[in-house]
């Protein structure tokens, strides 16, 4: 151990600081591909120790694990120096960029910068499988034909996400900071990213069998990346099925597929497409899945569940669009997204398929949701608090008026008059008799 911070050294007084060093373990592999964290060592090499308890090495290890990303296997070790313990951690690995905590940094002497767009996208440019070419060759188009407001936007949001470090000053100024200037021209990136001349092309359709024979809605959207990314979320959105509950007087709604995950796999399907005029993306919805398809398959020999389990890197098909896409949080971090879907999703509830023309994401929907979709018909036009009684009654429980009452947070007063409601509507009866009998639910058949 020297007594120095460097490129490949660092020193923490205490595991206190447990996240600011896998911040440094993942700069420093950023930087050299290996480095090593010394806790217990004061900034100026002095040894201040640690007492080490059973739970230190676990819990540096599970840090590691949980928030450096794509996985590395790290070496803890706890020593005796000048008398006193330290832990050294030391991790190597080739599988650039690594992200801790969500953000991208680079070492820089002793200290851990956050990574310039040039910096990250570098990473992905000598990586010989992408579309970056591409990306910044000039096209026709100069900076009369970007959506300013939408470019003021995305740079708010970047100031907010602490990942963009300039504010907005004019539409040439931020596109060069961005790299998305070539030759004074809008490049790949920047047209099909800011460009207001809606560049690409998006297929939505709903159909009401899993055969497609005829549809129910058939729709062809055309706007730029995040135009395109705020309608398909919006598409599923508003057409696969939402389960309301009353909790209390509030109603609460869950949608069968988690919103974050689908969201996940339309963005991503974005980051990693293939422009080409000859196809498109695709979402269309069945009732018994919703699939979204991107011309842009995955490398070859890779799977979806290699990213998630951190066994491979993030593999970028479009590294200078998707760097953009980062900085104002549209894409989280790099490598993680399929994590999270899965997370989210559980197993059985999704699959996936990759061919040499594109990459395809299908979410399976339950029939459980299907019986959401007609329990919401049944108690449409329902006051909120006929629709709360409704619902614990629709419980299979036998509940008195008080115990309805209590549930809900209301009057036995105000329960008989939303039970009277629901009986005058024919959707609830009585079985048994006044003194020892209950309401139900009347059969739905």
């Amino acid at each position: 151990m020297t007594n120095r911070e460097c490129e490949t050294i660092e020193f923490k007084k205490t595991t206190s600081e447990l996240k600011e060093g896998v911040i440094s373990l993942a700069s420093m592999l950023n930087k050299s591909g290996f480095g090593t964290v010394y806790f217990g060592v004061k900034n100026d090499g002095t040894v201040a120790g640690l007492t080490v308890g059973g739970h230190t090495t676990s819990d540096i290890s599970r840090a590691i694990k949980e928030h450096l990303k794509p996985a590395v296997v790290p070496a803890i070790e706890v020593l005796t120096k000048d008398g006193k313990q330290i832990v050294s951690v030391k991790a190597e690995g080739e599988d650039t960029p690594y992200s801790a905590y969500g953000r991208y940094y680079i070492r820089s002497d002793d200290e851990d910068l956050v990574m310039t767009n040039a910096q990250l996208g570098a990473f992905f440019l000598g990586k010989n499988y992408d579309y970056s070419k591409w990306e910044k060759e000039a096209t026709e188009y100069g900076i009369d034909d970007v959506d300013e407001d939408l470019l003021i936007r995305y740079v708010n949001q970047g100031n907010e996400s602490g990942r963009i470090p300039f504010l907005y000053r004019d539409v040439r100024t931020t596109l060069a900071k961005l790299e998305l200037l070539s030759d004074d021209k809008l490049n790949n990136a920047g047209f099909y990213l800011f460009s207001n001349k809606k560049p690409l092309l998006l297929k939505l359709a709903t159909y009401p069998t899993d055969e497609r024979i005829s549809f129910s809605d058939l729709k062809q959207f055309r706007g730029n990346i995040f135009e395109c990314i705020e309608e398909a979320v919006k598409y599923v959105t508003n057409n696969i099925r939402w389960k309301a509950e009353i909790r209390g007087l509030e109603r609460v709604e869950t949608p069968e597929i988690p919103v974050e995950a689908f969201r996940e796999i339309i963005v991503n399907s974005f980051a990693h497409m293939k422009v080409n005029p000859s196809s498109s993306n695709e979402i269309y919805i069945t009732p018994t899945r919703v699939h979204i398809y991107n011309p842009g398959p995955l490398v070859p020999g890779t799977d979806p569940k290699m990213f998630a389990n951190g066994e491979q890197g993030s593999m970028i098909r479009n590294p200078l669009i998707a760097t953009v896409l980062y900085y104002n949080k549209t894409i989280d971090a790099f490598g993680t997204g399929f994590e999270r879907v899965f997370r989210l999703c559980g197993e059985n509830s999704y699959r996936y398929s990759n061919n040499a023309f594109g990459f395809t994401f299908e979410f399976i929907r339950s029939n459980d949701s299907i019986n959401d979709l007609i329990n919401e018909s049944i108690t449409e036009g329902l006051t909120r608090i006929e629709k709360a009684v409704f619902e614990v009654l629709d419980s299979a429980q036998k509940y008195s008026k008080s115990e309805i009452a209590g549930k809900i947070g209301v009057s036995q007063a105000t329960v008989q008059r939303a039970i009277k409601k629901l009986t005058d509507k024919r959707l609830i009866k009585r079985v048994g008799s006044n003194k020892t009998g209950y309401w139900t639910v009347i059969c739905r058949g």
